[in-house]
């Protein structure tokens, strides 16, 4: 036998290169001083305590938290332990928690079928302006704008739509938020004459016009460094100069390549009938709506229908990755 343990030794100590000697000086080290010990406190909880824990965590249908349990202890005067060190008891027992749903995300796919508009402040000398900027949700080129002393109104929001159905053919969707200006009724009027589809964002969820918002910042960013760099002109003439520059100077990652403008003006297609596209969605909007399970269906209801009406014409495409980063194989 201690033949045999010996020859282990020589083995060990030829694998990991060193003496039989070193590694028995080694060996008993190890056994008089014992392994390390773990910093912090010694686990407190008894084993009767641990077992009722974990049994009262699986009556409850593991509803109760670590937290709760704590509280739980005390009131049963079973003792005081930490959330931390009862998480530990009850560790394997922990169902794992479902992945979560992947966030999807669409893009128009042709240039003219959907524009978006908004509009974001400016600070001049002092004093406030709003810019309210219409742009193509496919490729992001900016289709009109209007810089305004003050607060837009629904006359500014008028005259920059007048303005783009003359110079562009009107889009079959206005995508906007739920602001009292462009619900103006002159406003709606010009939209129902052209028979052009209104969907409004979800109340205090920004990222539905997503595209808007990095426009604006794109916009800004670029006049504060015309302003860093003290170049000439005055606010509207940067804003000018901003979006010259998205529109038909910058190349677009997103757009293999291309500037907004060459995108919009090359790549456009025949759209359908726009008074038909209309009927289509309201009728598709009634269907969800009959069909709607909750409010919150309900009230999605005129979003979901010009998703899926887009979706039939095959103007609209759904993308899983939602990322920023431009080398990806799927950018947005």
């Amino acid at each position: 036998m201690g033949l045999e343990r010996g020859w282990r030794k020589s083995l060990m100590a030829s694998v990991l290169g060193i003496g039989t000697s070193s590694l028995r000086r080694w060996m008993e080290r190890r056994e008089q001083y014992g392994p390390k010990r773990k910093r912090g406190r010694k686990e407190v909880i008894s084993s009767e305590v641990r077992w009722m824990l974990r049994g009262r965590y699986l009556t409850r249908y593991r509803e109760w938290g670590p937290g709760v349990l704590s509280c739980w202890a005390k009131r049963e005067r079973l003792g005081v332990y930490s959330p931390g060190a009862i998480a530990r008891v009850i560790a394997n027992l922990r169902l794992p928690r479902p992945p979560k749903k992947k966030p999807r995300r669409y893009e128009i796919a042709v240039p003219g079928v959907m524009w978006s508009e908004d509009g974001s402040d400016f600070w001049d000398r002092g004093r406030k302006k709003e810019l309210v900027l219409l742009q193509d949700e496919s490729c992001r080129y900016k289709i009109g704008k209007l810089l305004v002393d003050g607060p837009a109104k629904g006359a500014d929001v008028l005259q920059v739509l007048e303005e783009a159905f003359l110079r562009h053919p009107p889009p079959l969707v206005l995508k906007r938020d739920g602001g009292s200006i462009f619900d103006d009724d002159a406003v709606m009027a010009l939209l129902d004459r052209y028979h052009v589809v209104v969907v409004t964002s979800p109340p205090g969820y920004p990222p539905y016009n997503g595209k808007k918002e990095r426009s604006f910042r794109d916009v800004k960013s670029f006049e504060r460094a015309m302003r860093r760099d003290q170049a000439p002109g005055n606010l509207a003439g940067r804003i000018d100069e901003a979006i010259h520059d998205l529109n038909d100077e910058r190349p677009r990652p997103v757009l293999k390549g291309r500037t907004a403008s060459e995108v919009y003006h090359n790549d456009r297609i025949p759209l359908p009938d726009r008074q038909r596209f209309k009927m289509e969605v309201e009728t598709r909007q009634m269907e969800i709506e009959t069909e709607a399970g909750s409010r919150h269906q309900r009230d999605a209801a005129r979003r979901q229908a010009v998703n899926d009406i887009l979706f039939r014409y095959g103007f609209i495409k759904w993308k899983g990755n939602v990322s920023t980063y431009s080398e990806a194989h799927t950018r947005t």
